[in-house]
C-alpha cells in the first residue's frame, strides 16, 4: 500500500492528516529534527512541532535528546497497531453489552426509507451479517463486490444462501447462483439495476439504482412484505431454472411471439418502441 493510502487510513481510524504524515515519515526515516521531520512528512515546519507535542502526549512519538538538539522517533508499528485496537474495541466491546437493554421499544415503522447506494451496501451488509438460516438476493455485478465479503462470511457460518446475478463474467460468490439471462432488457425496462434480498424470511431490503439520480430503498421487518419478497426472488429462480431446461432459443420464440408477454417482459414503452 502507498503512504498515501496509509494515511487515508490513519484518518479513518482517528489520526489528523498531520499527525498521519509525521507517524509514516517518522517511520520511514527514523529519529529526525523538526526541519527534518517537516521535510520527510510534508507537514509545514510551523505546524511540526505542536502537531508532535500533541503526539508525544498520546504516547505516539518519543523524544530523544542529542547534545544541544531533540530528535523524535515513532512507537513501533506493532504497538500502534495494538493501541488502536484496544482503542476502538473497547468501547465497542462495552457497546454491545450495554445498548440491547436501552432498548425499550420495538420500531413501528413497517418500512425504513435508505437513501444513497453506500448505505444501501452497508444495509445489505448488516442484513446478511445478522442472517442464521437463510439469504436470498438478486443483484447486479456493480454491487458484487460490497456484498462478497458478508456472503462468503455468512456461507462459513452455514447460512444457506440462494442468489441470482446479473452478469455474463463476473465470478460467482458462495452459495448456490444462477444469473440472470436477460440483463439488458431488465436493465432497460427499470431504468437501472435492482438490488433485493431477504435474509431468514424475516427482513428484506429492496433497492433501485437508476441510471441517473439517487439511489433509494426500502429496508423492512413486516412478515408480509419480507414473505412477498422471498417468493418473488424464489420464483425468479425457478423461472431461470426453467428457461435453461426448455432452452433459450426456444423460450425466446415463446414470448416474443405472445404481444401480451412481449409487453409485460419488455415493458410499454419499449414494445412501443419495437412495433415502430
Amino acid at each position: 500500500m502507498s503512504d498515501e493510502g496509509v494515511i487515508r487510513q490513519f484518518q479513518q481510524v482517528g489520526l489528523s492528516l498531520y499527525e498521519a504524515r509525521i507517524y509514516v515519515g517518522l517511520l520511514r526515516h527514523g529519529a529526525q529534527n523538526g526541519n527534518e521531520l517537516s521535510k520527510t512528512s510534508g507537514v509545514p515546519s510551523s505546524k511540526v512541532y505542536s502537531t508532535v507535542e500533541k503526539m508525544i502526549g498520546q504516547g505516539l512519538v518519543h523524544s530523544i535528546k542529542n547534545g544541544a538538539s531533540t530528535q523524535f522517533v515513532c512507537i513501533e508499528p506493532d504497538e500502534l497497531v495494538a493501541r488502536l485496537r484496544k482503542h476502538y474495541n473497547d468501547p465497542i466491546d462495552y457497546l454491545e453489552q450495554a445498548l440491547p437493554p436501552l432498548s425499550t421499544f420495538e420500531p413501528s415503522e413497517a418500512f425504513l426509507n435508505v437513501t444513497g447506494l453506500g448505505a444501501i451496501r452497508e444495509a445489505a451488509s448488516s442484513i446478511i451479517d445478522a442472517a442464521g438460516e437463510d439469504v436470498h438476493l438478486s443483484l447486479w455485478s456493480e454491487d458484487l463486490d460490497a456484498l462478497r465479503r458478508a456472503l462468503e462470511t455468512a456461507h462459513r457460518r452455514g447460512v444457506s444462501i440462494f442468489g441470482m446475478l446479473y452478469s455474463d463474467d463476473e465470478e460467482l460468490p458462495a452459495g448456490r447462483w444462477l444469473r440472470h439471462s436477460y440483463e439488458e432488457i431488465v436493465a432497460n425496462r427499470i431504468g437501472g439495476r435492482m438490488l433485493t434480498l431477504v435474509a431468514d424470511t424475516s427482513e428484506a431490503l429492496i433497492a433501485r439504482i437508476p441510471r441517473r439520480g439517487d439511489a433509494s430503498a426500502v429496508r423492512t421487518r413486516s412478515p408480509v412484505l419480507t414473505l412477498i419478497v422471498q417468493e418473488y426472488l424464489h420464483h425468479d429462480l425457478v423461472l431461470q431454472r426453467a428457461q435453461i431446461n426448455i432452452g433459450f432459443d426456444e423460450w425466446d420464440r415463446w414470448w416474443q411471439a405472445d404481444p401480451d408477454l412481449r409487453s409485460t417482459i419488455l415493458g410499454t414503452a419499449l414494445q412501443a418502441g419495437a412495433d415502430a
